[in-house]
Formats: structure tokens, sequence, C-alpha cells
């Protein structure tokens, strides 16, 4: 009870750091409510010859030669709700929990079924934490764009070393790329905050880094996913995703 207590107080905290940016501004338009929008399978039919454009700036994904509105401030800082919302937001925490329980690896609640109930607890907020540091507060600070902008054409070894190398890779607010603080760090962070929830016996700094690097390494899964998944769905429901660089 105590731990189910901590974990909703760790949410809200987030919520309210979150929405804090709406707060101190003068009454005006609210972002876009949090909602499943990232279902990729539900995006326009892309053709050659013109512009096209997003149909949200809440989209996690974007093709090549797609316009996005600009996320500012106080749009990144609701970015990772919005992640938290979508279809496959809940994957990340049953997988990593199901593996936990299966090797009986860290946080170390046990191997019964009242322990695969907090390692859910403890994998929603840990996910929820790298979600809001790296998706939303260290893109506000360091001017980072944290949706993934696929390379989409080229070869299946071009491609997958693009994907892996974004976790490392950033885009700036201003179409430049650079060093992805927000990822690195930001999952780092996240990891560090493990401390606060984890049982005694997984708080300590191994758990720490350990739990760093299987999250970079999640992460370039995740962009492997964003990467080819837009082709298994074109494929299906035969669409053609636009290559600029043919134009």
């Amino acid at each position: 009870m105590v731990r189910q207590r901590f974990f909703g107080a760790m949410i809200l905290i987030l919520l309210s750091i979150s929405l804090s940016p709406l707060w101190s501004q003068p009454a005006q338009p609210l972002p876009d409510a949090p909602s499943p929008v990232t279902d990729l399978s539900m995006r326009p039919v892309h053709t050659s010859g013109a512009d096209y454009y997003a149909p949200s700036k809440w989209y996690g994904v974007v093709d090549p030669g797609e316009k996005v509105p600009p996320l500012y401030a106080r749009d990144k800082m609701m970015f990772w709700l919005h992640e938290e919302t979508s279809p496959v937001g809940w994957f990340p925490v049953v997988a990593s929990a199901g593996l936990e329980q299966l090797a009986n690896e860290d946080p170390k609640y046990g191997s019964d079924s009242a322990a695969f109930g907090e390692r859910v607890g403890a994998g929603t907020l840990r996910v929820s934490s790298y979600r809001f540091f790296s998706d939303s507060l260290l893109p506000t600070i360091t001017h980072e764009d944290p949706r993934y902008f696929r390379k989409a054409f080229g070869s299946l070894t071009a491609r997958s070393f693009f994907a892996v190398e974004q976790v490392f890779v950033g885009r700036r607010d201003n179409g430049s790329s650079g060093v992805n603080y927000s990822d690195i760090f930001g999952h780092l962070a996240g990891a560090a905050l493990t401390t606060t929830y984890y049982p005694s016996p997984s708080v300590n700094g191994r758990v720490v880094m350990k739990s760093w690097g299987i999250s970079l390494v999640g992460n370039a899964g995740g962009n492997l996913f964003l990467e080819f998944w837009p082709d298994v769905r074109d494929t299906v429901f035969h669409r053609r995703t636009r290559n600029p660089d043919q134009e």
C-alpha cells in the first residue's frame, strides 16, 4: 500500500511539473488534450508533387519532407503525456516487468504474483520518468525536438544504423543535428530516480547504470520500430511514402 501511494505521488509530481508552464502563463488556448494519436496506420497517403503535412504535431515520428508544426516549450512539457496515452505506450512496461519476473531481476520484489504487480508499478513509474525527462523537460531546456525523424529510404543496414544512431544524435528545433543530450541524460535521470522507489536490495549504483544502459538499448529498439513499421503499414494498406530527394 505504501509503495502504491508513493508511485501515485511521483506521477502526480511529474504531472504538476508538466502543467506548471500552463499555470504561469496568461490565459490562452491550451495544447491539444492527450489522446492516442500515435496509431501510425491512420496517417494520410503521401503523394508526389506537393507538400504534405503531418495531421498532428503530437505524432512521435516524422517522414522525410513532411512538414510538422514546431513544438514550443509548453508543447514539449505536454509531449510525454501524449506518449503515455498512445496505444502502444504500455508495451515497454509490461514487457520489462515480464522479463524481470522470469529472471527474478532488479527490482528485487521476489517471484510471486504480487511481485509481478509491483514490477508493473515500478516499470510504469520508470518508463514515465524516462519519457518525462528525455521527451519533455530536457528538450525544453536544450532546444531539441523529441520526435523521431525517419530516414525512410536507403539500404536496410544504412537505415538500421541511422535509427540506432539517433539515440546519440538528436535534432534541434532549428533543424540542425547534434549530441542527443535529452535522450542520453534524460534516461540517466530516470534511472537515478529508481533509487527512490526500488526495494533496498536494488538501490545501488550498479542497478542505476544497468537501468540506464537497458533504457538506451530499448530506445534504439523503439527507433528501429519507428523506422521500419511504416514500411509494413504501407505494404498492408498499399500506401506510398514520398521520397523528396527524387523530386
